[in-house]
């Protein structure tokens, strides 16, 4: 094995170490926390998926739970971590898979122990199989019976047409009709390989002991390099809207624009800008559309950035009547941040970033997630530290640059989900 030797990082407690089969394993020492966290990454998505089968990621990630040869009962995994007190879970995103646990530091050997036997040795048992089948599509009418998952459906559809990026993550009732046992094995021999899987390790544990412990289960774990995920590359983006009729009592109200990738040399100042905008409740939308106009209760703003495009939007929760005005406003709070950020506003979104992180860095399941996150999206790994220093280097001619190429109203999708018929007044407002 290796020590990988990242000179960026500041962090005297990280260390990273690559096995001889290509395995990447963070540790971070806590010696002030009592617990320990496990994240165990695989470079596999939704954004890998065909149309036939899409969901198979989330699908495996259920069905890994139901058992193993060593383990045939479900009972005897997660009974393992909660019966210590622990927490087990697991996500499917669009391009990962993370499975994760947070134990008493002193279950942490058992919990490496069970975490790798879950996604190397899981039986995929037919009849469980079909069992888990009829959950996930239970799962899945659940989600869309809520108005915020449908606007978000409608905004990723917006995005990213006729990309696995517009997909639910779980796939369809159709889709997840046609993945299989055999399916499912095909693509844990595809992706659920040692040199597409990163296990970060954080909180009070030793790391020559992690590391050997792994190292002896991972040493007869072999596989190659999968393939690369389907590439987005439609950048003919148009304004567009969208209204999906539902009787509720409150409009749910999604507004998004197409952005920058993980890489852009842009992203931190992205970043401020959006906390600038719309994280908490002093941000310039919650103030002006809430405090000022009483035209929200809750809105804010968010970033996403995937390997090859991103986005920003702002999503609101807002009386019927109320949509197409808290949506003009929401668009003169953009407008008017291009004209120039002020610094007091700038230097405010820096304190809070910096210090946001710095929180983070107390809790040993985000410690081992942003770790592992890191060098499975990024192949990089920076300290917090850095991560702070690199806000800090960020200027406001930094962010009002990014905003005059984000907030491209040409490229504006707005989409609505509740008591609403017609999208003319919207349509006005991206055609103006």
């Amino acid at each position: 094995m290796s020590e990988k030797d990242h000179n960026k990082i500041s962090n005297p407690n990280f260390r990273l170490n690559v096995l001889d089969n290509g395995l990447r394993v963070i540790t971070t020492e806590m010696p002030g926390v009592q617990s320990a966290s496990i994240s165990l990454l695989i470079g596999v998505g939704s954004r890998h998926e065909t149309d036939q089968y899409a969901g198979v990621s989330h699908f495996l990630e259920h069905i890994v739970f139901k058992g193993t040869d060593r383990r045939p009962d479900p009972k005897l995994i997660s009974g393992a971590i909660e019966g210590v007190g622990g927490i087990i879970n697991a996500e499917t995103e669009q391009e990962l898979t993370n499975y994760w646990c947070k134990v008493p530091a002193n279950y942490v050997a058992e919990s490496l122990d069970l975490l790798l036997d879950m996604i190397r040795n899981s039986s995929i048992d037919e009849n469980e199989v079909i069992k888990e089948r009829d959950v996930i599509i239970d799962e899945l009418a659940m989600t869309h019976d809520h108005p915020e998952y449908q606007v978000e459906t409608l905004i990723d559809g917006m995005l990213w047409p006729d990309h696995p990026l517009s997909r639910d993550i779980g796939g369809t009732k159709e889709t997840v009709c046609n993945i299989t046992p055999a399916i499912l094995k095909a693509h844990i021999k595809k992706y659920y390989s040692p040199l597409n899987t990163v296990v970060s390790v954080a909180g009070n544990i030793n790391h020559d002991k992690i590391l050997q412990q792994i190292d002896k289960l991972t040493a007869d774990w072999h596989g190659s390099n999968p393939p690369d995920c389907i590439p987005y590359s439609n950048n003919r983006y148009r304004a567009k809207s969208k209204v999906k009729y539902r009787r509720t009592e409150q409009a749910y109200l999604s507004m998004a624009l197409p952005a920058i990738s993980i890489f852009h040399d842009d992203r931190d100042a992205l970043g401020l800008l959006n906390v600038a905008i719309g994280e908490g409740m002093s941000s310039r939308l919650f103030i002006e559309l809430r405090e000022n106009r009483g035209l929200a209760y809750d809105v804010h703003s968010s970033l996403v950035h995937f390997q090859d495009c991103g986005a920003f939007t702002v999503r609101a929760g807002v009386e019927p009547r109320k949509v197409y005005d808290a949506a003009k406003l929401i668009l003169e709070q953009l407008e008017d941040i291009k004209s120039g950020i002020e610094l007091s506003e700038f230097n405010k979104a820096k304190k809070m970033a910096a210090g946001r992180l710095m929180l983070r860095m107390e809790d040993s399941r985000s410690v081992a997630s942003w770790f592992g996150i890191q060098e499975m999206l990024l192949n990089e790994i920076i300290g917090p530290e850095t991560a702070i220093h690199r806000l800090n280097s960020v200027t406001p001619d930094d962010v009002n640059r990014i905003s005059k190429s984000v907030f491209e109203f040409i490229n504006l999708n707005i989409a609505v989900v509740g008591p609403c018929r017609g999208v003319k007044r919207l349509e006005h407002l991206i055609h103006r």
